[in-house]
């Protein structure tokens, strides 16, 4: 039951960090990780630092060897193809994994997730449906012809931001060579990558997974931590507005993420975007005083404004 798996390049290895980091700090059994990377050599020291703190860690990392696929929509995004690694995932890991999570790597894990997951995976072992998503979008909240574009017949859609997967029936149906035809049959009609390929393959036939295992955060808006706090267990900032960029981190929202990087690194993890945004962002939420959201302020604008200025 404790297996998780990923799908990342170097881009992301800070973040894979501390979302495996945080999975760690909610479990008292063994934990098996398995990391599909582009390149796996770039996450060594992050690996090492892990399985020095957690001694419950079994942390497998595989390269993603794939090369002759042309992945769709990817240019001037602000994805890469690695987001398209986890249609693979069954020609990468051990074959005779029952079942396992798979996690972005923009997620945070903030209390146990044993029982939900327990009880999920139990009504995949009895019933029909392979994964448990998420609905994420459906017919009342949005125009059909974005379903028809992707050839549902379906009226949901879901975040493949967290799946849980039966990964035997997954084989034995064999998911991962359908869903490589459907990205060839769909890939003009593309918009949110695999997981569109995901959501025209699957077409609504999934279990549909509590908010608190795929909680959506959006730090374009105000959050009430405390009720997050009380009702998530899988944070998923799924906006563009992350919580590694100055301006993300003024919202309140960022502080489950900011506060993983203290504790492990003892400073804040910030990604520069672009110059005058970061600094017109930095010198508006000043004003408004939102940096009473972060934690550490002084240790934030020291490095934000090297971050900017660098």
């Amino acid at each position: 039951m404790n297996n998780f798996v990923y799908a990342v390049d170097e881009n992301y290895n800070t973040q894979l960090f501390y979302s495996i980091f945080s999975l760690l700090d909610n479990f008292d059994s063994d934990v098996n990780v398995y990391v599909i990377h582009k390149n796996p050599e770039s996450f060594i020291n992050y690996k090492q630092s892990l399985e020095n703190s957690y001694k419950i860690l079994n942390l497998n990392i595989y390269k993603f060897h794939f090369s002759n696929f042309d992945f769709p929509n990817i240019k001037d995004k602000h994805v890469s193809e690695a987001t398209y690694y986890r249609l693979f995932i069954d020609q990468i890991i051990p074959k005779e994994i029952d079942f396992y999570t798979y996690l972005d790597a923009d997620i945070i894990c903030i209390n146990t997730p044993m029982q939900y997951l327990s009880e999920v995976i139990s009504e995949l072992t009895c019933g029909e449906q392979i994964i448990g998503c998420r609905t994420e979008k459906n017919l009342i909240t949005e125009n059909k012809e974005s379903f028809e574009l992707l050839g549902m017949q379906s009226s949901k859609y879901f975040n493949a931001g967290v799946m849980v997967v039966n990964h035997q029936k997954w084989q034995t149906e064999n998911v991962g060579a359908k869903l490589l035809e459907k990205l060839n049959e769909i890939k003009d009609k593309i918009n949110y990558w695999d997981q569109d390929v995901l959501n025209s393959f699957f077409d609504g036939r999934y279990k549909e997974l509590s908010l608190n295992l795929n909680y959506p955060i959006n730090l374009r808006w105000p959050m009430d931590c405390k009720d997050i706090s009380s009702k998530g267990i899988f944070l998923h900032y799924q906006s563009n507005n992350k919580p590694w960029s100055i301006r993300g981190c003024f919202n309140l929202g960022s502080s489950f993420y900011q506060d993983i990087a203290l504790k492990t690194e003892s400073k804040h993890h910030l990604v520069k975007t672009v110059r005058r945004f970061d600094l017109l962002h930095l010198i508006i939420d000043t004003f408004k005083l939102n940096f009473r959201n972060i934690s550490e302020p002084f240790k934030f604008y020291k490095l934000a404004i090297r971050k900017i200025f660098r």
